[in-house]
């Protein structure tokens, strides 16, 4: 059966979420609202959208995009999925190649599969998953030199009592508001970049809104956030140096898992987690999935399949 690859356009949203709920992982493809955000919440040039059809009927898609990082522009594969009876027949392997290809017209010098933060559904490749690893193994991609990025999981309902520990009348703590975006987003600029600014940004399309800060005399001392791409995973978070100590993150870490807890969840991801003791003993929080972000290097401005 002939396939045909083409842009994918916003008249496409219904098919292709509808591809995604059933062909991603696991709950994967649950997060309508998160995955419709990620894949059409930022139309601009950067962003790569293909589809694969036969007969009319979207059997596949691969969605990515190009940012300039220190310098360099790289590409990120952030979804790839193809139909359950369209598997193992080229289309995942078309759809690739048309990504890699865009993403080498627009300068790119190399693409990864995943860890396209700010706006990410997975680090990587889980590394528990072999077809996908061999999938994108057969496409050219490699692991990369440093260590796979780790997600940590939380068992709520065993844990709730942690969870729901009393935050210290000493911590200044309360839900961001949408009207204090402007001075919120400088100071995350200024203290943890734009990257983490643009993420923590994502948790004003929740409702409620998904993050919470500690404000002392005006000034921000410490935030969380949580939901920023998909449902069930946890982070950004950070506080400031000058309020280490004090209990800021232990209690901002806990507001967010029990909104976790108000809405029903029985457990949930901290994603790509940097002190494993502080999560392990705040809410018991145990090593779960690792990713590694596969990489592949481009010639920029040729075809990617020559």
């Amino acid at each position: 059966m002939t396939t045909t690859v083409r842009l994918a356009a916003a008249d496409d949203r219904t098919a292709v979420l509808d591809l995604l709920r059933a062909g991603l992982p696991d709950d994967a493809g649950d997060d309508t609202g998160g995955l419709e955000h990620l894949l059409w919440g930022a139309l601009d040039d950067q962003r790569l959208a293909f589809l694969a059809e036969r007969g009319g009927e979207v059997v596949g898609g691969a969605f990515g995009s190009v940012a300039e990082r220190d310098g360099t522009v790289r590409a990120y594969v952030t979804v790839v999925v193809v139909g359950e009876g369209h598997r193992r027949s080229g289309v995942g392997r078309l759809l690739m190649t048309a990504l890699e290809e865009a993403a080498a017209a627009r300068g790119a010098t190399g693409i990864q599969a995943g860890g396209s933060a700010p706006a990410y559904w997975w680090p990587g490749v889980d590394t528990a998953d072999e077809g996908t690893t061999a999938f994108f193994a057969a496409c050219g991609y490699e692991p990369p030199d440093g260590p796979p990025a780790t997600n940590l999981d939380v068992d709520l309902a065993t844990h709730v009592d942690l969870v729901r520990a009393a935050t210290p009348a000493s911590v200044p703590l309360r839900r961001l508001r949408l009207e204090e975006w402007p001075a919120f987003e400088a100071w995350m600029r200024e203290t943890w970049g734009e990257t983490w600014a643009a993420e923590a940004g994502a948790a004003l399309l929740r409702q409620p809104v998904s993050c919470f800060v500690a404000v002392e005399d005006g000034a921000y001392l410490g935030f969380a956030a949580y939901d920023t791409n998909r449902a069930g995973w946890f982070g950004p978070m950070g506080s400031s140096p000058a309020a280490r100590g004090r209990g800021i993150g232990s209690a901002l870490l806990r507001a967010c898992l029990s909104d976790y807890v108000d809405a029903g969840r029985t457990s949930c991801e901290i994603a790509w987690v940097g002190p494993v003791d502080f999560y392990a003993r705040t809410v018991g929080a145990v090593p779960g999935r690792t990713f590694l972000a596969l990489r592949k290097p481009l010639d920029a401005g040729s075809d990617a399949s020559a």
